[in-house]
């Protein structure tokens, strides 16, 4: 008998759901915090954060920028999550959530200084063509910023492709590959040391 794939991790759903975000907020922090030590963030960058979970790093975010931070999910309940959690700064008109595909989102050309992705890239579709949509939305000389818990090559991958539905992963060299063929003009990664953590900083 074949055990059934996970599915919360590519979209949380119902009272499962935000358990799951609540488990991905406390697990990813390792993730983020290599990430942020990576990034360059200016006090007047727009951000956006695309798969943006429990809104976690939405509220990191806004500690060192003063201009807007958004967040984009498909997940109904990570909308909600997020915007539970950063309820303050949408009051302020500093933030908005996004429910959207990543693929198709509704958003003009142009508008965001950074992008950030926290463990979420497994999960989109035709990646290339993706990283075309968010180049998109990026003005010249941004950054789009992809974190991931695994270069590629940790002992536990394979169990993770097997057991979560729709997960693919990815090295830094495919990233670079696929990043670069969609347009940016630099790519550069960070591998957290004896770790797996992968942070990709793609620029504009």
């Amino acid at each position: 008998m074949v055990a059934e794939k996970i599915t919360q991790c590519m979209k949380p759903h119902g009272e499962e759901g935000v358990e799951t975000i609540k488990n991905m907020n406390e697990n990813h922090q390792p993730i983020s915090e290599f990430a942020f030590k990576c990034v360059d963030v200016g006090t007047n960058d727009r951000i956006l954060d695309i798969g943006c979970g429990g809104g976690v790093n939405i509220e990191k975010f806004l500690k060192l920028t003063d201009n807007n931070v958004d967040g984009i999910d498909y997940s109904d309940v990570s909308v909600k999550e997020s915007a539970k959690r950063n309820q303050k700064a949408i009051g302020d008109k500093r933030c908005r959530i996004i429910q959207a595909d990543v693929s198709k989102m509704p958003i003009d050309d142009e508008v965001y200084d950074l992008v950030s992705a926290f463990e979420t890239i497994y999960f989109w579709l035709d990646i290339e063509n993706t990283f075309k949509e968010v180049l998109k939305i990026i003005k010249p000389g941004g950054q789009f910023m992809i974190a991931q818990g695994t270069d590629g090559n940790h002992p536990d991958d394979e169990k993770w492709l097997n057991s979560v539905e729709g997960m693919t992963v990815y090295t830094a060299s495919e990233l670079e590959k696929y990043l670069l063929n969609a347009g940016f003009g630099s790519v550069e990664s960070f591998k957290k040391e004896n770790d797996y953590i992968l942070v990709v900083i793609a620029k504009k």
